[in-house]
């Protein structure tokens, strides 16, 4: 799967996406266009286990963004201090260790099927994560996932409500004995300005490990457009269970072109 460091940069780069649309005039015909969110993120949690794990995180996410569909990646790269693994209490270590490499990379592509419908958006999606990591290390799991989602939001003056209803499919294996689940994301975005929003959001999953809990997150987010093609967003997250960490915090620089 996206580990939960994965999961919550993605889906900050998904809202930011989501976010800089309410702040964005649209054109009758949107042009396709490049786009490339550079991000940093940093998570602290102990995952059920007796001493914290500190995972910083490189991504970069280029998306080629349609009329009607959008294909966008994500290529990370992990530093990991503790004995958790990127995916929680999955494929511990006895003792704490010191590791860093590339990440599990990431394909998503999406249908967008209603565009600004009466203020109503919505998507249908999937998501492949490939297993570019190194497994012993803690990286990754060194298994395919896949994962499908439905996306919906709807514009309503300065506030867009929006929600995820989605359901993986997880790889197992001897050290990461993961089970497949469904997920769900519901939040809400103000904008404030004509180059500003805010926003905040909660993410829910089903337990990925046999025995495990269920993940429970809230984020909230800020967003500055900074010109015509380029925004930068700030987000922080508490997470509630052993299954998320206890803080996450990140920043996304935006690039359209």
């Amino acid at each position: 799967m996206l580990s939960r460091t994965f999961r919550i940069a993605f889906f900050a780069i998904a809202v930011a996406g989501r976010s800089l649309a309410q702040i964005t005039p649209v054109a009758p015909e949107p042009a396709a266009e490049f786009k490339l969110d550079t991000s940093l993120v940093y998570t602290r949690g102990s995952y059920g286990l007796p001493a914290d794990t500190d995972i910083f995180i490189a991504l970069v996410s280029p998306t080629y963004e349609a009329t009607d569909w959008r294909l966008q990646a994500m290529l990370p790269y992990v530093w990991l201090n503790g004995p958790a693994s990127v995916v929680g209490n999955a494929g511990t270590s006895l003792v704490s260790r010191h590791e860093s490499g590339v990440g599990d990379a990431s394909i998503a592509g999406a249908w967008k099927f209603i565009q600004g419908t009466d203020g109503w958006n919505a998507s249908l999606g999937a998501k492949v994560k490939l297993p570019t990591a190194d497994d012993t290390k803690g990286l990754g799991t060194g298994k395919i996932d896949t994962a499908f989602e439905a996306d919906v939001s709807r514009k309503l003056g300065s506030l867009t409500p929006f929600g995820t209803l989605g359901y993986e499919f997880l790889g197992e294996s001897e050290r990461y004995p993961m089970k497949d689940g469904l997920f769900a994301t519901a939040g809400v975005v103000a904008t404030t300005s004509e180059k500003t929003s805010v926003g905040i959001a909660g993410n829910w999953r089903q337990p990925t490990i046999s025995g495990g809990s269920s993940a429970a997150e809230l984020m909230g987010f800020f967003q500055e457009k900074i010109t015509a093609t380029s925004h930068i967003q700030i987000f922080i997250l508490h997470g509630y269970t052993d299954a998320s960490p206890e803080i996450a915090v990140g920043a996304t620089l935006g690039l359209a072109f």
